[in-house]
């Protein structure tokens, strides 16, 4: 791999980490890299030197997909490795506009006196047009979504959970030139922003559910699902 490559993944990794407190699940996409591009998936948090990313090894799964075709496609994800960073990496078969889906159960954390089993969403929006974001918006494989809706300036995100919206949610909207908001999801799960500037826009937001069970051997009293979001916005008219 050579420096300057090494130095674009790790400035990608530290932007992302920037705009959270915790471990989430990060889309990206290189699109210099092999013939159609790299997607790169990271589990940062603090350094990001991937080192809770094994779940995600061994049993995550990401999918692509097209406007030519919206099925989703499993990808091949491999570990990546630089010194101090571990992620994981798959080639993409076909140029944007496409959607990156990943999930993965991280398994149960303890929360002060709370164990909680994680479940985390990662997606890339890589789209340039309305009618695109209309195609690819909605993934619904994923049972946490956060899907966008355009209008001009304006942007819409609605949360879903198993295909139903979500209301009272946090969302956590992050974008170029220090952009922020956060805004909870109104009864028909949605939040609104006006765009802030030309740029990369990650969005996050998370839902619970109250119940008890086991995972493997380690016994949980809550289950939280993470969900994020990278795009580049505004889209063209």
């Amino acid at each position: 791999m050579s420096k300057k490559l090494l130095l674009c993944l790790l400035i990608n990794v530290i932007g992302l980490t920037s705009a959270a407190s915790a471990h989430y699940l990060w889309v990206t996409i290189d699109k210099k890299a092999g013939d159609h591009g790299v997607t790169n998936i990271y589990f940062e948090g603090g350094a990001g030197d991937g080192q809770y990313l094994d779940p995600f090894l061994k049993a995550g799964k990401t999918w692509l997909r097209t406007v030519e075709n919206t099925k989703p496609r499993l990808l091949k994800t491999t570990e990546a490795k630089a010194p101090n960073k571990r992620w994981l990496s798959a080639q993409l078969s076909q140029q944007g506009p496409r959607s990156i889906d990943s999930y993965g159960k991280w398994g149960v954390y303890r929360y002060g006196e709370t164990d909680v089993l994680l479940h985390y969403y990662g997606r890339h929006l890589d789209v340039q047009t309305h009618e695109d974001l209309h195609e690819l918006g909605r993934a619904e494989l994923m049972n946490l979504d956060i899907v966008p809706h355009d209008a001009g300036a304006d942007m819409k995100l609605t949360v879903l959970w198993k295909g139903q919206p979500v209301a009272d949610r946090l969302v956590y909207v992050r974008g170029p030139q220090g952009f922020k908001k956060n805004a909870k999801t109104n009864a028909k799960g949605e939040m609104s922003f006006t765009l802030k500037g030309k740029g990369r826009y990650t969005f996050r937001t998370n839902v619970e559910q109250k119940a008890t069970g086991k995972d493997g051997e380690k016994s949980y009293s809550l289950i939280r699902h993470h969900a994020t979001m990278v795009m580049q916005l505004p889209l063209e008219k």
